[in-house]
């Protein structure tokens, strides 16, 4: 699970901002988790909840999540698009995605592994 070690990083991410800049509250976190980030949100806003409680400036803190988009890159034709309307193979390891242009299973993703803060609103 480690939907826990992630709560935390962004709880003390967080709090340390919050302190630098003398901070009273932190009203709001503001999260950008991309499809592939393999970040159950039910799992992370339970954890989070929990850590939030170890910090007067954070425990009233709104948790807002923002979901990217996966994209791919076809390496033979160069076509991008969204992963949701890409054909996909499943290995035992990773899925593999067909470009719908050319067939090729030959494509990166681009987008949608991310797990940052995008922002916090303090008081």
């Amino acid at each position: 699970m480690h939907e826990f070690s992630l709560a935390q990083s962004v709880q003390e991410t967080v709090v340390t901002i919050a302190k630098e800049r003398a901070a009273k509250e932190i009203k709001k976190v503001i999260l950008k988790f991309g499809a592939f980030a393999l970040i159950e949100e039910d799992q992370f806003r339970f954890c989070f909840d929990i850590l939030k409680k170890e910090s007067k400036l954070l425990e009233n803190a709104e948790l807002e999540i923002i979901w990217i988009s996966g994209e791919l890159r076809c390496q033979e034709c160069n076509f991008e698009g969204k992963i949701e309307d890409i054909p996909q193979k499943h290995t035992e390891l990773a899925p593999i995605f067909q470009c719908p242009t050319c067939e090729s299973f030959a494509t990166d993703i681009i987008s949608g592994t991310e797990a940052n803060i995008d922002s916090i609103v303090i008081n």
